[in-house]
């Protein structure tokens, strides 16, 4: 279980990501990708996938400003903790790649990709955005909840409990998405 995120630990963190985004900038100018060779990550890590290291430190930046929007604003524990670890996944992973690169092993690092796995790639990033919109939303409601009168409670319950169902399913068909990946990616 993840903890609560003080300043304290986002200052540690964010001079953390500093320092790996000097590394990475110092490694794009030694080594250049293509479309079909890039580094390998686990298909749910990041958004988009770039041509550099710098482009993925963007995206961990991107997910480091939302992990202090969303403790900044005190929201549920499992929207702090769902960042926490696309903070700590993402820059563990490209931690890894940049260690690799400074030990002179990163030729088995690269990847390529099909068609079909980009096609699966891409339905599963549209898959991950959506929980992200329903844990918000679950959130929100919460809020609602907890500030609503006794009359209105029993409505935004309802509501709690329908966005729950929906990020369930969703939850399930993204990991269906995740085995399929995996099953092309073994091929």
């Amino acid at each position: 279980m993840v903890q609560l995120v003080d300043l304290k630990h986002l200052n540690a963190l964010s001079e953390q990501l500093d320092a790996l985004t000097v590394r990475c900038q110092q490694w794009d100018q030694k080594i250049t990708l293509t479309e079909n060779k890039s580094f390998r990550f686990e298909v749910h890590l990041f958004t988009t996938s770039s041509l550099t290291l710098s482009g993925y430190c963007q995206q961990i930046h991107h997910t480091f400003a939302h992990l202090k929007h969303v403790t900044s604003k005190n929201m549920d524990n499992v929207i702090v903790q769902y960042e926490c670890e696309r903070f700590i996944n993402q820059f563990s992973a490209l931690l890894n790649i940049v260690n690799q690169l400074d030990a002179g092993k990163a030729e088995g690092l690269y990847k390529r990709y099909s068609t079909q796995q980009e096609k699966v790639y891409q339905q599963l990033q549209r898959q991950y955005q959506y929980e992200q919109r329903l844990l918000t939303m679950i959130s929100e409601e919460n809020i609602l909840y907890q500030n609503a009168t006794t009359m209105n409670k029993s409505t935004h319950k309802a509501r709690i409990s329908a966005l729950k169902k929906r990020y369930q399913k969703c939850n399930e068909f993204t990991q269906s998405l995740e085995f399929k990946m995996e099953a092309l990616d073994n091929d």
